[in-house]
């Protein structure tokens, strides 16, 4: 990728109530196990408008099992211009023993592709966790990027760990709401460190990737905390060479 311009990728982990479902049928969701619900509720639409107010196609990581359950809306944020691409079928950890990560890997491709009307070419790790096989797995299916991994400041071909043809776009635990909201840090302080940590990226011309999600415990779509992101991108914005793309985008001009 040149290094004329400094790379922004908005990543939204599109995680609802999978998360409490891997704890608990559907007739326990409430009280403190009822905000994943609160995702497509009010969560993602006051998080997905935001960023089509400011001009930002995101990539949209989405559980397979999340899809099948909301197949309307996600196909109509494919047609609003983010990137949909795949996270597991349900939360589920990949290198659980008990787990046919190959079967779950093929059952979210084809819920996505079905849903959205082409496949997904992008795949994040719930939990971050994948195997020695999953790369093999995913370039497969065709995949072209992965976004799992926090070891480096700029993509990657991923050839040499089993991803043919594959590059990786990684992300950073600092620039992760889960990470500080999870800690019930206020959201100034939560802005404060992201602007340190933009600021030093680009002044190297690192990559610089932010991950949200829209869920009401650790996600960034609460009014309070959704103002307070409107303000970080509309100074984002104004940084000198930045360029907001998808992930996919980011693959693509990294090399073939």
């Amino acid at each position: 990728m040149t290094r004329s311009i400094v790379p922004v990728v908005v990543t939204v982990n599109l995680q609802g109530k999978t998360v409490e479902l891997t704890q608990a049928g559907e007739d326990a969701l409430f009280g403190r196990a009822s905000y994943g619900k609160y995702a497509y509720a009010v969560g993602c639409e006051r998080l997905f408008g935001l960023l089509d107010r400011h001009g930002i196609k995101s990539t949209a990581f989405v559980p397979g099992a999340e899809a099948e359950a909301n197949p309307a809306y996600i196909a109509a944020l494919a047609g609003r211009g983010h990137e949909i691409a795949a996270h597991g079928w349900a939360m589920e950890e990949m290198d659980a023993a008990d787990i046919d990560e190959r079967a779950l890997l093929e059952r979210a491709h084809a819920a996505l592709s079905r849903i959205v009307g082409r496949a997904p070419r992008g795949f994040r790790a719930p939990h971050g966790r994948l195997t020695e096989r999953t790369l093999g797995h995913l370039a497969d299916l065709g995949y072209r990027y992965d976004s799992s991994f926090q070891d480096d400041d700029q993509p990657y071909r991923l050839d040499a760990d089993g991803g043919r043809g594959m590059v990786e776009v990684p992300h950073a635990e600092i620039l992760i709401d889960a990470t500080l909201y999870g800690q019930r840090q206020t959201h100034d302080r939560v802005i404060k460190m992201w602007r340190e940590e933009i600021e030093a990226m680009h002044r190297e011309r690192c990559l610089i990737t932010l991950t949200l999600h829209p869920r009401s415990d650790y996600g960034s779509a609460r009014a309070s905390r959704i103002a307070a992101l409107d303000g970080l991108l509309t100074w984002l914005r104004g940084l000198d060479g930045v360029a907001f793309l998808t992930c996919g985008e980011v693959a693509d001009r990294s090399g073939s």
